[in-house]
């Protein structure tokens, strides 16, 4: 279980979590709902140590492996499709589960090409292929389908589903579809953070 305690966050004068806990079953989904500045992507950016609260502390994540789709694709540019999810694997078994992946997502035809020229939605399947590749204990999924139509959006999130095999997912988003779709627990940080 992933403990965050009394927890608070500021950057300058604005106070984003003040005296702040909650939870994290391993296993589950939780969907992080709430509006632009809400502090969802800071949580995540804590929870993946690239920001400390200023007071409190999260416990739990030692010796536990996370991966993370950020919003942004954070692609290696002037590299392939193949050479970017090369990156991230380290055995042949890898690279065979990265041809079912890339098959599933529509994306296989593709996997020789340079990234700069494939089009937003596809990069985002590319990011999303490259964190389900990275061995995980933890997905972090920072407003993941944004930018993808809804078939597209529809197949990736079973996708996502299929590989999590028990593991814990966090997921921020927009959209209460998404949370509905993968069953997942909201927390609406909207509601908790008045």
């Amino acid at each position: 279980m992933i403990e965050i305690k009394h927890i608070t966050k500021k950057y300058d004068d604005y106070t984003v979590f003040s005296d702040f806990s909650m939870e994290i079953q391993e296993g589950e989904v939780l969907c992080l709902m709430g509006k632009s500045g809400r502090g969802k992507t800071t949580l995540l950016r804590m929870l993946m140590g690239l920001e400390q609260p200023d007071t409190g502390s999260i416990t739990g994540l030692t010796d536990k492996r996370i991966s993370v789709v950020f919003q942004e694709d954070r692609l290696l540019p002037g590299f392939t499709v193949r050479q970017n999810l090369y990156s991230v694997c380290d055995d042949a078994l890898q690279q065979e589960r990265m041809m079912g992946i890339l098959t599933a997502l529509g994306l296989d035809a593709w996997i020789d090409r340079e990234v700069s020229v494939l089009s937003g939605g596809m990069q985002r399947r590319v990011a999303i292929c490259r964190a389900l590749l990275v061995p995980y204990d933890l997905l972090i999924l920072d407003e993941p389908f944004r930018g993808l139509d809804d078939k597209t959006k529809e197949i990736t999130l079973k996708l996502v589903l299929e590989e999590k095999k028990g593991r814990t997912i966090l997921l921020s988003t927009h959209d209460a579809k998404e949370c509905e779709r993968m069953g997942g627990k909201i927390l609406n940080l909207d509601e908790i953070l008045m």
